[in-house]
């Protein structure tokens, strides 16, 4: 059955055909017609074909629609839907019919999403499969750089001395500073003089904020703009997103020296495919160093802040194959083994080394049960309880995930265009200082633990995709189907077993023939219809895929001001006021009826008449 969304017909069988069981009854045949849409049918015909030519102009009519809707076509309603099925259906029927139609509803849209946007640059880097293997390369590239850096640190004892608390923000801030500087290939010999005055000129830069970037202008066109200006470092592109109508957001870096204003002003006076960039001045990071809450230096939180750290660092770590060796790589299924990630086995980073030492958490049980003093633990106040050691373990992974995988613990955040920002390693999140007057109870560390582990959940199942298995019901593409229909399009039945490649305008005796010559001569072809396959999958295989919104209901209306005045006048207010009721004819409507014209008939006089002779 076909559910497309737009104008298209549905084929829910005629006059209730397609349902077992009702053949020999009679019944409406009613319109099964979704809701309207701005396409024609050769439009929505185009939009369904498994693999399109990815040739320009083939699907810009058909996706116009999509390109210029700013929100998804209603679906219907299931009252709708009972309206366009047979009178005799059941409930289970209806209900597993709807649930079909929403599917294919849904399909479709992305589909029409998909077809719209396809050719633009943003959506090729996202999801197209040449472009993810750059993109992915360069991300390793940086970082490795980046551990490259830190593993500089580490060894000269820098990373081994920060302590990671609120009184330490100065501290932290050029050690991130002195990171940054190294970044970009400064020769800095243990950290940044605090005084110096080229501080500034070695990790500071300036930049703009471009807040309307048409989705169509691929990069290169901006830049070849962008670089006339000197002093130019770096851009970072925002896909494209509803809330800012498809317009995509740019961050370009420029040196600390370069005259910002001056490059605002002479791009705000220029445009570049009849849309203007409005660009801003990007202000310098308000606050670099904040803190989160003082619990967070209790022992027992900072042991479970341990354990998801070192459960991040090893999932990045194999993610990106940091520390692979050949006897490690050999040693997969270990590197599998969830139990191992836990405790950080498997692995080669120092960092993690006799990790599980520090994750074993110790306790008196035992001898608080046979005292009785666990009763009332867990709502009696204590002071925070600190482990140095712990913290010291602890910390150096926040600085591994924070400087070379951009992950920020305590605030359960990801910078992932951070590389290619203003600030290659801007906000950090440290613990307040420890406070011997604050008390806690374990309730409330048990609430803060509970919470901390929730938000780093959260943010490492956002780096998922949907598997094979869960993208059935959104209509994946097949390659095989797809290369077989390339093949098909282009073979031309000429009669007499003879057949045409349209491709190149070969003949030959057979089909078959033709197909092998596709194969063998026409590979790059197939090729692309493999990749265009993988295209597509990869979109919908992304559980954040952008697509079109849903039109926001309509908002309730106000509700009434209630009056302020005493209780007599608005009883007064609320009494009708009473009419005089009038006469029937008055209710009824005929008051001031006159008569249309005078009655021409005569009045007839019977006084000459003997009624005594025609009763008698």
């Amino acid at each position: 059955m076909s559910y497309g969304g737009g104008g298209m017909k549905r084929a829910f069988g005629g006059g209730g055909g397609g349902f077992p069981g009702h053949e020999n009854n009679h019944h409406f045949k009613r319109q099964r017609i979704a809701p309207p849409r701005d396409f024609d049918d050769d439009d929505l015909k185009q939009q369904q074909r498994v693999i399109e030519d990815r040739s320009p102009g083939k699907e810009e009519d058909g996706a116009s629609s999509a390109a210029r809707g700013h929100f998804r076509p209603a679906m219907m309603s299931f009252k709708t839907f009972l309206n366009n099925q047979d009178d005799n259906i059941t409930d289970e029927e209806a209900l597993l019919e709807f649930n079909k139609y929403k599917k294919e509803f849904n399909r479709q849209q992305l589909n029409e999403f998909f077809v719209a946007h396809k050719d633009e640059e943003w959506m090729q880097d996202k999801y197209h499969p040449d472009n993810c293997q750059l993109k992915k390369a360069a991300t390793k590239e940086a970082i490795e750089k980046r551990l490259e850096v830190f593993m500089e640190l580490h060894t000269e004892g820098i990373i081994d001395q920060s302590r990671l608390e609120k009184k330490n923000s100065e501290k932290i801030e050029i050690l991130l500073d002195t990171f940054v500087a190294r970044l970009e290939g400064s020769d800095v010999v243990g950290l940044l003089d605090p005084d110096d005055q080229e501080r500034e000129s070695l990790c500071k830069t300036t930049s703009l904020q471009l807040r309307t970037i048409p989705p169509t202008l691929k990069r290169e066109e901006l830049l070849s703009l962008l670089t006339k200006y000197p002093g130019y470092l770096r851009l970072s592109l925002s896909d494209p997103s509803p809330e800012t109508r498809w317009k995509r957001r740019g961050l370009v870096t420029y040196k600390r020296e370069a005259k910002i204003k001056e490059i605002c002003f002479n791009l705000s006076t220029q445009r570049i495919k009849d849309s203007e960039l409005s660009p801003v001045v990007n202000k310098d990071l308000s606050q670099r160093i904040r803190t989160v809450s003082g619990l967070a230096n209790d022992k027992s939180v900072v042991r479970c802040c341990l354990q998801l750290a070192n459960r991040l660092v090893t999932q990045l770590d194999k993610q990106w194959g940091l520390w692979d060796t050949p006897e490690n790589i050999k040693q997969e299924d270990d590197v599998n083994n969830p139990m191992l990630q836990a405790i950080g086995g498997g692995v080669n980073n120092p960092l993690l080394e006799n990790i599980a030492e520090y994750l074993v958490e110790e306790m008196s049980a035992e001898e608080e049960e046979l005292l009785g003093s666990d009763s009332n633990t867990a709502s009696s106040f204590k002071a925070i309880e600190c482990d140095d050691e712990l913290t010291s373990r602890l910390d150096k992974l926040i600085l591994y995930l924070r400087l070379v995988h951009s992950v920020d613990l305590y605030n359960a955040a990801f910078y992932a265009t951070e590389e290619e920002r203003p600030n290659r390693c801007g906000i950090f999140h440290v613990r307040d200082n420890v406070n011997a007057d604050l008390k806690v109870t374990e309730n409330e560390l048990a609430d803060y633990k509970e919470e901390m582990g929730r938000k780093v959940k959260t943010m490492a199942d956002s780096w998922k995709v949907l598997s094979d298995d869960e993208i059935q019901e959104l209509g994946p593409k097949n390659e095989t189907e797809a290369v077989e229909i390339l093949i098909q399009s282009h073979t031309e039945d000429l009669g007499n077993n003879k057949h045409l490649c349209s491709l190149c305008g070969k003949k030959f005796k057979g089909e078959e023939f033709v197909k092998k010559h596709i194969a063998n001569k026409h590979e790059e072809k197939l090729e692309a219809v493999k990749k265009e396959v993988l295209f597509y999958n990869n979109y919908i295989k992304d559980p954040k895929r952008p697509a079109l919104p849903e039109k926001p209901k309509p908002k309730a209306p106000p509700p009434k001001p209630v009056s302020k005045a005493p209780v007599k006048e608005r009883i007064k207010e609320n009494i009708p006021v009473s009419k005089p009721r009038g006469s029937i004819k008055d209710r009824l409507g005929f008051k001031n009826v006159t008569s249309a014209y005078k009655d021409p008939r005569t009045i007839v006089d019977y006084s000459d008449v003997e009624f005594s002779d025609i009763f008698s």
